[in-house]
C-alpha cells in the first residue's frame, strides 16, 4: 500500500505539524462563538510565489481567521498530470502555515473542496480572478451555510508556469545566440497556450459537470427511442457538427449499431439554395423544418451564442417539438436563453471555447456509446 492509500484525509496543519482535522473543526466552533469571521480559500499552491502571498494577505484582510485548503499529492496528479506537484503536500502545508496571514492549512484528497467547506462553514470563500463566482462548484455548499463567494483580483506578473519557465531558461547554456532566444520565446508561448487550454477544461469540469450529465441523458434517451440527432453551427462549429455526426453514425470507440445523426452543414446545394431564396439566416431552420420530428434532438453550436441562423434553427426546433442542447461560451446570449439546456464553457476566448466544445461532444459520444452498447 502506498503513502496516498495509507494517509487519512483531511489533514489539519498548523505551526509546522500535522494534526487530525477534528481539531480544526473544534477550533472553528470556538472562533464562531467568539464572533470571529472565518475566511477560506483553496488550491494546489505548488511552487509558492509572491503572487500567492499577496493573494492570501488580501483574503486574510476580509476577516479574522484564514484557513487554506490544499489538494493532496494524489489529487494534484489527477488534476495536472504526472510530474506534479513539484512540492509534496507536507512541504506545501509547511510553507503556507508559516505565513503570517494563514491561521491553518487543511490538506484534502478530493478534487473539489466541498467536503471540508461543509465542515468549516466559512463566512467567505475566496478565489482568484480567473474564476467566476457563478460557475464555482463550491458556491452551493458555501452559500448553503450562510457564507458568500468573494473573487479577488489576480496578482499580475506571477504564476507557477512562468516561474517554471524561468527555472528552465536558467538551466540552459547562457552563451546562446539570438535564434535560440527566439526559440525560447516560442517555447514560452507553447507552454502558456497549452496550459491555458488545460485550465479551461478543468474549470469546465468543475462548473458544468451536472449539465453535461443532463445532456448525456437527453442524447441517450433520444437515440434509445429511435429518434435522431441534428447538429448545426458555423465555421469551426460547422466542422464540429460534421465531426460528431460521423462519430455517431460510424463509431467513436466501440463497434455497435449505427446511431442516427445528421449535420445540417454539409449539403452545399441545400445550403446555397436556401441562402439564395430565403436568406442565410434560414439555412438551418429550413432543414430542421424538413427533417426534424417531435422528440428529435438538435445540438446547436455557437461560440458567441448569438449566431442568427443557429437561433432560427432553435426556434424552428421548438415549433417542431425537438429538444435543444446549446453549446456556447460563458457570456449570456440568445442561444443560452432559448435552449432547453446550455453547456457554457467558462471563457470568452473563441479558440478555447471550440476546443472544449469538441471535448464535451466527444465525452457525450463516449457516454452514449457506452450505454447503448450494453
Amino acid at each position: 500500500m502506498n503513502k496516498d492509500q495509507q494517509t487519512e484525509y483531511p489533514i489539519y496543519w498548523q505551526s509546522g505539524s500535522a494534526q487530525v482535522a477534528e481539531e480544526l473543526y473544534k477550533l472553528r466552533k470556538i472562533w464562531k462563538e467568539d464572533k470571529k469571521r472565518v475566511i477560506t480559500t483553496n488550491g494546489c499552491f505548488d511552487l509558492i510565489h509572491p503572487g500567492h502571498v499577496q493573494f492570501l494577505e488580501m483574503a486574510a484582510n476580509l476577516g479574522n481567521k484564514l484557513i487554506v485548503g490544499i489538494n493532496s499529492d494524489r489529487s494534484v496528479r489527477t488534476l495536472k498530470g504526472e510530474g506534479k506537484p513539484l512540492l509534496c503536500e507536507q512541504d506545501r502545508a509547511l510553507m503556507l502555515s508559516a505565513l503570517s496571514s494563514v491561521d491553518a492549512v487543511i490538506i484534502f484528497d478530493e478534487l473539489l473542496p466541498n467536503q471540508f467547506l461543509e465542515q468549516l462553514q466559512p463566512d467567505i470563500h475566496c478565489k482568484a480572478g480567473d474564476y467566476s463566482a457563478d460557475n464555482l462548484p463550491e458556491k452551493k455548499v458555501v452559500e448553503m451555510y450562510g457564507g458568500s463567494i468573494h473573487i479577488l483580483p489576480l496578482v499580475e506578473g506571477f504564476s507557477s508556469s512562468s516561474l517554471l519557465n524561468r527555472i528552465r531558461s536558467i538551466e540552459q547554456d547562457d552563451t546562446v545566440n539570438s535564434d535560440t532566444h527566439s526559440i525560447k520565446s516560442i517555447d514560452d508561448q507553447i507552454l502558456t497556450y497549452l496550459l491555458s487550454s488545460s485550465n479551461i477544461f478543468r474549470q469546465t469540469a468543475y462548473s458544468i459537470k451536472e449539465e453535461i450529465s443532463e445532456a448525456a441523458d437527453k442524447l441517450i434517451k433520444t437515440l434509445q427511442s429511435g429518434n435522431k440527432v441534428l447538429l448545426c453551427g458555423n465555421g469551426g462549429s460547422a466542422a464540429d457538427s460534421q465531426h460528431i455526426a460521423a462519430e455517431l453514425v460510424g463509431r467513436f470507440k466501440r463497434d455497435r449499431d449505427a446511431l442516427a445523426a445528421i449535420a445540417l452543414t454539409t449539403d452545399t446545394s441545400i445550403l446555397t439554395s436556401i441562402a439564395n431564396d430565403y436568406g442565410f439566416e434560414e439555412i438551418f431552420s429550413r432543414q430542421v423544418s424538413a427533417l426534424g420530428q417531435k422528440n428529435d434532438l438538435l445540438i446547436a453550436i455557437s461560440t458567441s451564442g448569438s449566431s442568427k441562423n443557429v437561433i432560427r434553427a432553435i426556434e424552428e426546433a421548438h415549433n417542431k417539438g425537438l429538444v435543444v442542447i446549446g453549446l456556447t461560451g460563458e457570456s449570456k446570449s440568445p442561444i443560452s436563453e432559448i435552449s432547453d439546456l446550455t453547456l457554457k464553457v467558462p471563457t470568452k476566448d473563441t479558440a478555447l471555447i471550440q476546443q472544449v466544445h469538441i471535448g464535451i461532444m466527444h465525452l457525450l459520444c463516449d457516454l452514449a456509446e457506452t450505454t447503448l452498447s450494453e
